[in-house]
C-alpha cells in the first residue's frame, strides 16, 4: 500500500466545506456533494473535511456503502448510528419492519442533533441500497432546517453522459451543492513532488512525465512517487530513463484504478494497451465503435470514456482511422498487466475479427493475426494473411511480409499453396541480409520437397540454389541443380534453363565458374549439329566479353541475337539477364533498359531468383553509368518494382555506394558499405566462403573508390589490388565490369608513384581499345594521362575529353575534364584551364555529383579563376525569361511558336535556348523535360584535391 500525501490543490472544496460547516453549526445545514473517477481523492477529502469539523467540536458520524450490501435495508443509513450491520443488539424490535427502522433512523438523529451540530458523512453513495438512498436524499431535502451538514461523496464513472441517478441531482441548489473533483493541476504535481521527493529537486520533465503517466489522478500520482523515492537519487536525475521504472506500488494503483470503473473499462484499457497506434479499420470505421464490439460497451459510453482520459492527458492525441494510445509508456505497461480476462492473444484475435467484419483492408487485419500468435485462426485467415503479404512486398515492407507469411503457415494450406508460400518466404528471408538466410535455407528447402508439379520444383530449387551459393555453398547448390537437371532429363526447355540458372550460380564461385563455362563447351562441342540454346550462347558470350575476347560490337550482336529468338518460358528471365548484361556493358543502355523491362514484367517467380536478381543488377548499374544517382538512392526499379538495397544483393550495395560516394555523401557510403559484413580487412574472407561471389569484387571496387575520395589512397589501393586479383582469379580482364586499374592508378599517383599508376593504366587503356567503347577507352585515357604527367599526358586527358565529350558520357567526362584542366593549370595554361574546369563544375552540378563539383571549384581557384555565389549551371541558374522558354520548348512548341507566344524576336528564342542548354548540361530538346525537374541540395564538397604526389585525383 502506498502513503498518501497530504492534500494538494483541494482548497477550494475545503473552502466550501467549512463554509457550510459553519453554517450548520449556526443551525442552517446543506448538502456536500464531492464526485469523481476512481482515484480522484474523494475519501481522502471526506477525511479532511471530518478531521476539520473535529476540531471545531462538530460531531462526525459516518458511513462507507458497498455493493454486497444492497440487499441489506437501510444497511448504509444504520452505520451512521450503529457500527454493526445489525443496528447494534438484536433486542431492537423494529429491525424487521422498515418503517420502524425509517422511524428509529429519525429518532437518532434528532438525538444527536439535540446535542449540537453534526456533521454526516457518507463515502460511495453510489453503492448505498434503495432504502438507505431514500432517507438520505429525504435527510438532504430538510437539511436547511437543520443544524447539520450531509457531505457525500459519489463515484461519477469515466464516460457516463446523464445525471439521471446521481445523488441529489433533483435537490434545489439552495439545498446542495456539488463539486466535481478535477485533477491535480501541473503546478500541484509540481509542489507534491518537490513535497514527497525532499530533498531531492525534481526536473521540470519528471513533472511531465508524471502528468502524462497519472492525468493528475491523485491515487495514481501517490503511487508512483513511492516508486520513484524508493528508486533513489538516480530516478531523479534529468537523464533517467523513466520509462523502466521498477513501479510496483503504481502498476498495483492502476489496477485498483481500472477496477474502480468496472470491468468492462479494465477491458476496453487492455485493448488500448494492445492495439496501441494500430489501424482501426478502413475509411469511416470508428475506433470508438470498435471499442464498444471488442469490450461490449455502448458507444455513447466509450466515447465519453475516451473523451474522460484524453482529459486527463494520459492519451495522446491519434490519427484518424488509429487506436488512440496511452501517453507514457509507463501508464501502457501498468494497464498490459492488469487482472484482466482479455489477453493479448485474445484482444488480436478479437480485433481482426471485427476488421474482418468491417471490410478493412487485408495488412491491416493481418498484423492483428500475427501479434495474436500462431495458434490457427478463422477459414479466411490464410488467404487474407498471403494476400497482405503480397502487399508488403509491393509497397516496399519485406520485414512485414515475412512476418504475414509465416503466420500464414500456421494455416492449413494445400501442399502445393504452402510449397509456393515457402518459397515466396525463403526468397525473401535470402534478401533480409545474413540473420535470416538460414531460415530462408530451411523454407527453401521444405519448399522443394513439397512442391509435385515441375514448375513449382524448378522455381523453389532455382531460389534454394541461389541461396546456398549467397551461403558460400556454391558446391551444394550446384549438386541441387545437377539433381534438377536429372528430373527435367525429358523436359528439354526445363533443361536448358537449370543451365542458364546453374551457370548464373556458379558466378558466386569463381572455381565454379570457370568448370560450368568449361563443361557447358565440351557439352556442346559433343551435341554435333544442333545450336546450342540461347541461355548458354549469351553466358558464353558474358564469359568471353569479360576474358576480353569479343568487341562491344560483338557482344551487343549477340545480345540482340539471343534476345529476338522465341524462348520458352522457364528459360526467359536468364536469356534475356544476360542479354541485358551484354548490352549494358556494350553501352547499349536503351537495349539493357528494354531488356530489363521486359525480364521484370510480370514476374512471378522468388525474389531471389537468379534471372531476376541479375536483372536488378543491369538496372542498377545502367543507373550508375547515367548518373542517375538519386533514382538508384531512392529504390525506384525497373518495371515500377522496388530495388532492394540490402545485404540480400551486394551488388546493389555496391553500386549505392557508389552514387553516395559521388553525392558526396561519405559518411552515409561508410554505413551502407559497413551494413552487408564486408570483410574488415581487405583480401580477408569472412566468416564463410560466401566473399568468394563475384559480387565483393564489386564491393571491393565500390569501397576502394570511397576510401580513395576520403582521401585515403593506401587502404584504397589495398582494396581495389584485391579486387583485381579476385577477378583474374575468374580470368576477367576487360575494364567493362570494374575497372579497378584506373582507380589503383590514381592511388599510386597520390602516393608518389607515378610509373606503377602508368603501367595500371597502360593495361586497362589496352583492355579498353580491344572493347571498344567511348566510355572504357575515355576512363582509361584519363588515368593514363594523369600518371604518364607532361606532355604526352596532356594530350591524352585531351583525347578522353574529346572521345567523351562527343560521345555524351558525362559520368565519365567530368573527371576527364578536372584531369585535364588540372594539367593544363600545371603547363601554365591557365586561361584554357579555367574555360575545362568551368565546363566540369558545371557538368558536375547537373548530374548531382557534388563531391566532382567541388573538386572542380577548388582547381578553378587555384587556376585563378573569380567564383560567384550564384549558381552558373543548373535550374537555379536559368534567368526567369530562359526558365519559361525552356518550359514551352519542353512542352513541344517550336522557336517561332514560342517567339509568337511571348512576343520576342525569334533569334532572342534561339539565344535563350542555346545559354540554358549550357546551363542544363543538355543537347537536344527532348532532355529539357527531365533537367527542368527540381533539384536535389547539393552536399558539401570536399577540398579540391589535384592529383600529383600526395594528393587525390578525381
Amino acid at each position: 500500500m502506498t502513503t498518501t500525501p497530504r492534500l494538494v490543490d483541494r482548497e477550494a472544496p475545503l473552502s466550501q466545506a467549512a463554509a457550510l460547516l459553519q453554517g450548520a453549526s449556526q443551525g442552517s445545514g446543506g448538502v456536500l456533494v464531492f464526485t469523481g473517477g476512481p482515484g480522484s481523492g474523494r475519501t481522502s477529502l471526506l477525511g479532511a473535511v471530518a478531521g476539520l469539523a473535529a476540531r471545531q467540536g462538530v460531531a462526525v458520524l459516518r458511513a462507507r456503502c458497498a455493493a454486497d450490501e444492497t440487499h441489506r435495508a437501510y444497511a448504509a443509513a444504520r452505520q451512521l448510528f450503529w457500527t454493526t450491520p445489525d443496528g447494534g443488539s438484536s433486542r431492537h424490535p423494529w429491525e424487521s419492519d422498515p418503517a420502524d427502522v425509517e422511524s428509529e433512523l429519525w429518532r437518532q438523529l434528532s438525538g444527536h442533533a439535540a446535542e449540537g451540530p453534526l456533521l454526516l458523512v457518507v463515502d460511495d453513495v453510489q453503492s448505498a441500497d434503495d432504502a438507505s438512498r431514500r432517507w438520505l436524499l429525504q435527510l438532504a431535502r430538510r437539511a436547511d432546517r437543520l443544524p447539520l451538514l450531509l457531505m457525500v461523496s459519489e463515484y461519477r464513472p469515466y464516460g457516463s453522459v446523464a445525471p439521471a441517478g446521481r445523488f441529489g441531482w433533483t435537490l434545489s441548489p439552495a439545498l446542495g451543492r456539488t463539486v466535481r473533483l478535477a485533477p491535480l493541476t501541473p503546478a500541484a504535481v509540481e509542489q507534491l513532488l518537490g513535497e514527497q521527493l525532499a530533498p531531492l529537486s525534481p526536473p521540470r520533465a519528471l513533472v511531465d512525465v508524471c502528468l502524462q503517466a497519472t492525468g493528475g489522478v491523485p491515487a495514481l500520482l501517490a503511487a508512483l512517487v513511492t516508486d520513484l523515492a524508493g528508486a533513489g537519487a538516480d530516478a531523479i536525475e534529468p537523464t533517467a530513463d523513466w520509462t523502466t521504472l521498477p513501479a510496483e506500488a503504481y502498476v498495483e494503483s492502476v489496477d485498483h484504478w481500472l477496477h474502480g470503473m468496472g470491468e468492462e473499462f479494465v477491458g476496453a484499457a487492455r485493448v488500448l494497451a494492445e492495439l496501441d497506434g494500430a489501424p482501426a479499420g478502413p475509411t469511416g470505421a470508428d475506433p470508438v465503435g470498435l471499442l464498444g464490439t471488442l469490450c461490449g460497451l455502448q458507444p455513447e459510453h466509450a466515447a465519453g470514456w475516451l473523451r474522460e482520459l484524453a482529459g486527463l492527458g494520459v492519451l495522446r492525441p491519434s490519427a484518424p482511422q488509429t487506436w488512440p494510445g496511452f501517453a507514457h509508456p509507463l501508464l501502457r505497461r501498468a494497464v498490459r498487466a492488469v487482472r484482466s480476462p482479455l489477453g493479448a492473444a485474445e484482444v488480436h484475435r478479437a480485433a481482426a475479427d471485427a476488421l474482418h467484419r468491417r471490410g478493412a483492408p487485408d495488412d491491416a487485419v493481418a498484423g492483428h493475426l500475427v501479434a495474436a500468435g500462431g495458434q490457427a485462426g478463422p477459414g479466411w485467415a490464410a488467404e487474407t494473411l498471403l494476400s497482405a503479404a503480397r502487399t508488403a512486398q509491393r509497397e516496399r515492407r519485406p520485414e512485414q511480409a515475412v512476418a504475414f507469411l509465416r503466420r500464414a503457415l500456421a494455416e492449413p494450406l494445400p501442399a502445393g499453396r504452402r510449397g509456393a508460400a515457402l518459397t515466396e518466404l525463403g526468397g525473401l528471408e535470402l534478401m533480409l541480409g545474413p540473420a535470416e538466410r538460414a531460415a530462408g535455407v530451411r523454407h527453401l528447402a521444405e519448399s522443394v520437397r513439397l512442391h509435385q508439379c515441375d514448375t513449382g520444383v524448378f522455381k523453389a530449387a532455382n531460389a534454394l540454389g541461389a541461396a546456398l551459393a549467397a551461403r558460400g555453398q556454391t558446391r551444394t547448390a550446384l549438386e541441387v541443380m545437377d539433381e534438377l537437371a536429372d528430373r527435367f532429363v525429358d523436359r528439354p526447355e526445363l533443361a536448358a534453363a537449370v543451365q542458364g540458372a546453374a551457370a548464373l550460380i556458379a558466378s558466386h564461385d569463381g572455381r565454379s565458374w570457370l568448370e560450368v563455362v568449361d563443361g557447358l563447351r565440351r557439352l556442346v562441342a559433343r551435341s554435333t549439329g544442333r545450336r546450342p540454346a540461347p541461355v548458354v550462347r549469351a553466358l558464353f558470350a558474358e564469359f568471353d566479353s569479360t576474358s576480353g575476347r569479343l568487341s562491344a560490337a560483338e557482344a551487343a550482336a549477340v545480345a540482340r541475337e539471343v534476345a529476338a529468338e522465341p524462348v520458352d518460358r522457364f528459360s526467359r528471365t536468364y536469356v534475356l539477364a544476360s542479354a541485358a548484361t551484354l548490352a549494358q556493358w556494350a553501352d547499349e543502355l536503351a537495349l539493357a533498359d528494354r531488356l530489363v523491362d521486359e525480364g521484370t514484367t510480370g514476374h512471378d517467380g522468388p525474389l531471389v531468383d537468379p534471372g531476376y536478381q541479375s536483372l536488378l543488377s543491369v538496372h542498377a548499374e545502367s543507373l550508375v553509368m547515367r548518373a542517375r544517382y538519386r533514382e538508384l538512392l531512392e529504390g525506384v526499379g525497373p518495371s515500377g518494382r522496388p530495388l532492394p538495397i540490402g545485404p540480400g544483393n551486394v551488388h546493389l550495395v555496391a553500386m549505392a555506394v557508389i552514387a553516395l560516394t559521388e553525392q558526396g555523401r561519405l559518411d552515409e557510403a561508410r554505413r551502407l558499405a559497413r551494413s552487408v559484413d564486408a570483410p574488415e580487412t581487405a583480401g580477408t574472407p569472412g566468416p564463410d566462403d560466401s566473399h568468394d561471389s563475384w559480387e565483393w569484387s564489386e564491393l571491393f571496387y565500390a569501397r576502394g573508390l570511397l576510401r580513395l575520395a576520403a582521401g585515403d589512397p593506401q587502404s584504397a589501393l589495398d582494396d581495389l589490388l584485391t579486387c583485381g586479383r579476385r577477378q583474374s582469379e575468374r580470368q576477367v580482364v576487360s575494364p567493362i565490369v570494374t575497372p579497378w586499374r584506373s582507380a589503383a592508378a590514381d592511388c599510386h599517383l597520390m602516393l608518389g608513384r607515378a610509373g606503377a599508376g602508368a603501367d595500371l593504366a597502360a593495361e586497362e587503356l589496352e583492355a579498353a581499345r580491344r572493347w571498344g567503347t567511348p566510355r572504357t577507352v575515355g576512363r582509361a585515357l584519363r588515368a593514363f594521362g594523369a600518371a604518364t604527367g607532361g606532355r604526352a599526358g596532356l594530350e591524352a586527358t585531351g583525347e578522353a575529353v574529346d572521345l567523351l565529350r562527343t560521345a555524351d558520357i558525362t559520368p565519365e567526362l567530368v573527371p576527364a575534364l578536372i584531369t585535364h584542366g588540372r594539367m593544363l593549370t600545371e603547363a601554365g595554361r591557365r586561361s584554357a584551364a579555367r574555360q575545362v574546369l568551368r565546363e566540369a563544375a558545371g557538368y558536375a552540378e547537373t548530374i548531382g555529383a557534388a563531391r566532382l563539383r567541388g573538386i572542380a571549384t577548388g582547381l578553378l581557384a587555384d587556376a585563378g579563376a573569380r567564383l560567384g555565389s550564384a549558381p552558373r549551371t543548373g535550374t537555379h541558374a536559368l534567368t526567369g525569361s530562359e526558365r519559361r522558354i525552356c518550359g514551352l520548348a519542353a512542352q513541344g512548341h517550336t522557336n517561332p511558336e514560342i517567339a509568337g507566344m511571348l512576343h520576342v524576336a525569334v533569334r532572342t528564342v534561339e539565344t535563350h535556348l542555346t545559354n540554358s542548354f549550357r546551363k542544363l548540361g543538355v543537347r537536344r530538346r527532348s532532355e529539357l523535360f527531365g533537367r527542368l525537374a527540381p533539384e536535389p541540395d547539393a552536399a558539401p564538397p570536399p577540398s579540391a584535391l589535384p592529383a600529383r604526389a600526395g594528393r587525390s585525383a578525381p
